[in-house]
């Protein structure tokens, strides 16, 4: 790497998923995330161009899975295809949330080999409150809800997240009428 590199790295992507994607109750963890990233290049360009091999590569997950969550968004109506461009429709926009807050998932997170497309969705979610300093304290239930996820799995992913050095502090408090999990993501930005 040159020193122009070393003083001034190369900007990468951050996915940005609305909690119209998030919370959809049609779309798979996977889905999500390239509908994430869909939605972000369309803010960007307009338009997708990426091949299924490019995404995974850019994702950590294998071009058969990109190409199968491909074809379910084109089939759902999420996406649609025009040559080589993939275009996203507005069909996310007519699901109702009540939490409309958008997360943001960074290159480190959506590229990490060891953690699973839940756990990184995850950590985008407790990143949009804490942002690297103010505490995430919501239930499970509520964070299940917003994921569209069980509660065991945010559990799981919450441990992932913490053994991969992705969170700064989980802490659960155990008291009289009071259990609850505290978090904290790292900053990444």
């Amino acid at each position: 790497m040159d020193d122009y590199h070393i003083l001034y790295p190369i900007k990468q992507l951050s996915i940005r998923i609305p909690a119209t994607i998030l919370s959809h109750t049609q779309l798979s963890f996977n889905q999500k995330l390239i509908l994430g990233l869909d939605y972000t290049f369309s803010l960007k360009m307009g338009y997708t161009f990426k091949k299924s091999k490019e995404i995974g590569e850019l994702l950590n997950l294998h071009p058969n899975i990109i190409s199968y969550c491909r074809k379910q968004l084109l089939d759902k109506g999420f996406i649609k295809k025009k040559d080589r461009k993939y275009f996203i429709t507005n069909l996310h926009t007519k699901f109702k949330v009540d939490d409309k807050r958008e997360i943001i998932i960074p290159h480190q997170v959506y590229n990490n080999p060891n953690i699973i497309t839940g756990a990184k969705l995850l950590w985008g979610e407790y990143n949009s409150i804490s942002k690297g300093h103010k505490e995430y304290f919501a239930k499970r239930v509520y964070t299940a809800k917003r994921l569209n996820a069980s509660e065991e799995s945010i559990t799981n992913w919450t441990k992932q997240l913490f053994k991969n050095g992705l969170l700064d502090k989980y802490t659960h408090k155990i008291g009289y009428c009071k259990n609850q999990k505290s978090v904290i993501t790292i900053s990444l930005y």
